[in-house]
């Protein structure tokens, strides 16, 4: 028989888990918080959390301690704890990501049966933190954090120790499924400031009705002064490359908002504090007026810094924030702007494609949040892509920086057009996409085909390292007759390959070698074609485009440059229709998980 230890038992849940206010990013910061906030409050009673069986319940959590750990630290120091770990938590959040408990508290010997563990204790512990008498009791109330010990624990723990306040406790009665007994409530910490506001937000926390009574209320953490000052400090204040600054405050999970009217340090921070703290608790806000002050120096970039330090000693962020300044990279001396749009048949409709995409906007920041996934007809995948675009210039409009559109394509769809689309076709006279971008493709095999990656990542370090223009390798020359492609192109001379024609939909079956598949395999980052160009003809372009210093390492911004000039081979021409697969393997999309794309 399997057999049972004595341990303390912790059960927690979180109110308003499904409030429909609460969206996704909502609740996974909730379930998120809610884990920092556990680990934080039992790391400073002395209890390692990872040393605790904890078992995920959505909205909530059980926690088995380790044996030996002092019941009169989990009723005396642990609410205590929470508490002030809820407050910090809640202060860097938005009212809908700000988190009240639910906690109780039993003891007594449970199983591990391999699954879980189970026993009366754990289930008595399940059912008094659903006693409609503490639910009912603590929505009433001001309170983040409703502590519901068992009758056991109250009577062996809490009632033999007058420390722990036990007259405090009231005893309620609990009537859940096939469970009546008593238990006893306690509620615990009013919120963080007395106006009830948030960092973030400077709205109302959520929270029950005010009563007159405060218990160890903290002081105003940013108070109406404080505000005041950093209106005055902010306003009218100009910011170089704000929408970059604000992408970094936000992190790269977070795509960047619009900033219509937003011409000023002030409105940044106003638009910040709608956003929760990332997972190192740091808000926003607070990390543009960090960056703020790194930039512009001088008086107003010390008062700000020492603003910053005064909130890091508060909420004790110093440590994260040094860790988050010496992460940030230095911005590119190029910088470049990347919007990635996948384009992939629908595997039960051919006439109908998924559109996925990912805008960069910060330029040293790598990858970036999905921005939306779409599933669209085949034939007006030119339209759609039009929309993305311009919605992304709007987001880009403060930048004054290049940019790069990306093609993530399959082989079914590695021959579409693209070079030839268009973009603003609402305004009557659409403009050719490759006039305003760097124009490329990239490899949609070779992105989910994770055992080419090493040989890829080798051959674009050694273009990165020597750029030569011979480095590519001609398709069907005199040289290659009669050597297979791939013993070709396994010398590790070559870094691209110029093919002979445009690949297929699909290798064909007995047709020998397939160009694409041979170079995508060797790792080949750079790979070229033309769908009506002679051998000669293109083999001229390249050379022309490739005439200057700089080699295969200027090609994209080569081939943007040769579409708007007339004097290389054919004027411009030939360029126009030149397909350029750069496919970098330092920006990997991340495809991890099925794209659900909202039908249109």
């Amino acid at each position: 028989m399997t057999q049972a230890f004595e341990r303390t038992i912790v059960v927690v849940d979180v109110v308003g888990f499904t409030a429909p206010d609460r969206h996704l990013p909502d609740r996974l910061a909730v379930r998120q918080g809610m884990y920092e906030v556990l680990k934080t409050a039992f790391t400073e009673c002395d209890v390692d959390f990872g040393s605790c069986v904890t078992e995920d319940r959505g909205d909530g959590a059980l926690v088995i301690l380790p044996k030996n750990t002092a019941k009169s630290v989990v009723a005396d120091r642990l609410p205590e704890r929470i508490v002030v770990a809820l407050r910090r938590y809640n202060w860097t959040r938005t009212p809908q990501a700000q988190i009240r408990l639910r906690m109780s508290l039993n003891s007594g010997d449970v199983v591990d049966d391999g699954r879980g563990w189970v026993g009366e204790p754990v289930d008595t512990a399940f059912r008094i933190l659903e006693a409609d008498a503490a639910k009912e009791a603590f929505a009433r109330s001001d309170r983040i954090l409703a502590l519901i010990s068992s009758q056991r624990f109250f009577d062996d723990v809490i009632a033999r120790d007058p420390g722990l306040s036990p007259e405090t406790y009231r005893s309620i009665p609990v009537s859940v499924k096939t469970f009546t007994g008593v238990a006893y409530l306690r509620l615990h910490g009013v919120f963080a400031n007395p106006a009830g506001e948030s960092l973030v937000s400077g709205r109302p926390m959520t929270a029950g009705p005010a009563k007159p009574e405060v218990e160890n209320a903290a002081q105003d953490l940013i108070s109406d002064r404080e505000l005041e000052m950093l209106r005055r400090w902010l306003t009218r204040t100009e910011v170089p490359q704000m929408a970059v600054m604000v992408s970094r405050a936000l992190g790269p999970a977070i795509p960047l908002p619009r900033m219509d009217g937003i011409t000023d340090a002030w409105g940044a921070f106003e638009l910040l504090q709608d956003f929760n703290a990332g997972p190192d608790g740091i808000p926003p806000a607070i990390t543009f007026l960090r960056l703020l002050a790194d930039q512009v120096g001088g008086e107003l970039g010390t008062a700000v810094a020492g603003w910053i330090e005064e909130q890091a000693r508060l909420l004790r962020l110093g440590p994260a924030l040094l860790v988050q300044q010496r992460a940030l990279p230095p911005l590119p001396e190029r910088p470049l702007l990347h919007l990635t749009i996948m384009l992939e048949p629908l595997s039960d409709d051919p006439d109908r494609c998924t559109l996925a995409f990912w805008r960069q906007d910060d330029p040293a920041i790598w990858p970036p949040a999905l921005g939306g996934v779409r599933e669209i007809g085949t034939a007006e995948a030119e339209y759609r892509v039009d929309e993305v675009i311009v919605e992304a210039e709007r987001v880009w409009a403060g930048q004054s920086v290049s940019a790069s559109v990306e093609f993530l394509l399959p082989r079914a769809l590695i021959n579409l057009p693209v070079q030839r689309w268009r973009k603003e076709h609402l305004s009557g006279d659409p403009q050719p996409l490759r006039y305003g971008y760097r124009l490329g493709i990239r490899s949609l095999e070779r992105m989910r085909s994770v055992h080419w990656h090493r040989a890829w990542l080798v051959r674009w370090n050694s273009l990165i390292e020597d750029p030569s223009a011979d480095r590519l390798h001609y398709s069907g020359n005199a040289h290659s007759e009669g050597h297979p492609l791939d013993a070709i192109l396994s010398d590790d001379r070559w870094v691209g390959l110029v093919m002979a024609h445009p690949p297929a939909a699909r290798p064909e079956r007995g047709a020998g070698p397939d160009e694409l598949t041979s170079a995508l395999r060797g790792g080949l980052p750079v790979i070229l074609w033309h769908p009506g160009a002679s051998p000669e003809d293109l083999r001229e372009l390249l050379d022309w485009m490739l005439s200057e210093d700089g080699g295969l390492s200027e090609l994209p911004d080569r081939h943007k440059l040769a579409n708007s000039r007339t004097d290389g081979p054919s004027g411009n021409s030939l360029a126009h229709d030149l397909v350029v697969m750069w496919d970098d393997p330092q920006r990997q999309i991340v495809l991890d998980r099925p794209l659900i794309p909202t039908r249109q």
